[in-house]
Parts: structure tokens; sequence; C-alpha cells
């Protein structure tokens, strides 16, 4: 038993130690930020200052339109969403998820769940491009032939995600884990 305890243990480590992170040589709010670290992300190392959820949209230059969702809650975390498509239903999704104020372990956490969801759901998307390091994940997926009902569905509801995202920031729902992070 103290064996079988011994190698999990050890497992672990490997695995919050294999992950691209280079937070160890961070700074020591978590931030992971660093003067030679690749900077990833729509979000500075520790997110903007205030508040704000945004959505936009509009068209290209070659016709295809899109619309995007940007919310950043300070201290915390920031979130992008955007499909860009043509009216023959091909495009791209980008999503984005960025955590501020957090250890190097939770961030080796993030990316192995992260890597675990991509492969998950690889065999029923096509993406094109994933990156997980320095508590900034994101994926893109491109598609083709997708019905123009469903695209718009999946984003009529960025307005309402807004409304969300203020009542929740109005409500102080992410004060204590904004606190928690921060007084470490």
């Amino acid at each position: 038993m103290k064996k079988r305890l011994l190698a999990l243990g050890i497992l672990t480590m490997f695995a919050f130690t294999a992950c691209d992170d280079s937070a160890s040589s961070g700074d020591s709010n978590g931030s992971g930020s660093n003067s030679t670290s690749e900077v990833k992300g729509s979000f500075p190392p520790n997110g903007d200052e205030g508040f704000y959820c945004v959505v936009t949209d509009g068209t290209n230059e070659d016709g295809s339109y899109w619309k995007q969702i940007k919310v950043n809650i300070p201290k915390y975390k920031g979130h992008v969403e955007k499909f860009t498509f043509d009216e023959n239903g091909t495009g791209t999704q980008y999503y984005e998820d960025s955590h501020f104020y957090i250890t190097p372990h939770e961030k080796a956490a993030l990316c192995l769940e992260f890597e675990d969801g991509i492969k998950e759901s690889s065999h029923k998307r096509n993406y094109t491009e994933t990156y997980c390091k320095n508590g900034v994940s994101y994926f893109v997926i491109s598609f083709q032939n997708m019905s123009l009902g469903s695209l718009n569905s999946a984003i009529v509801e960025y307005e309402e995600d807004c409304e969300d995202y203020k009542r929740k920031w109005k409500d102080g729902d992410y004060d204590e884990v904004i606190k928690r992070r921060t007084s470490r």
C-alpha cells in the first residue's frame, strides 16, 4: 500500500511538472509572467483593471460575419469567444479562458484538464490550434457546411451571457475567489 501511495505521489508530481508551464520562474503572485515567457491570449498576465463584458460583431472584407464576446473579471478570469463564418457555413470558432492570480499547480491542473477535454472531443471537432500555458488556454475549431441556424443560435446568447456576468459581478459572486487568489 505504501509503495502504491508513493508511486501515485511521484506520478502526481510528474504530472504537475510535466505540463508546459514556465510559472515556476515567474513572480510571487502566481501570474507566471517573466521577461522571457511568450505572451499569448487576449489579456495582460493579471487581466485588465476593471470589469467589462462586451459583445461586438462585424463583417470582414471577404464578406464573412463575425461575432465576439469578451469578458474581464478583474483578478479572476478573462473569457473570449468568437465565431467567424460565411453564408456557406464555413468558418472558425475561437474560445479562450485566462485565469489570473493562480498558482503554478493550478496552472498545471488547468492544462491537464484542458488537454483531457481536447482529447475527449477531438473525434467530433476539427481543432486547428490548441494552447495551454501560464493560465491561458484556447482553441480554434474550423468547420464547413454548418447550418446558419445553428451558428446563429450559438452566438445569439452572447448578450444574455453578458447580462449574467454583469449581475454576478454586481452581486459579488466572484468576491470570495478574488480575495483568496490575491491574498496569497
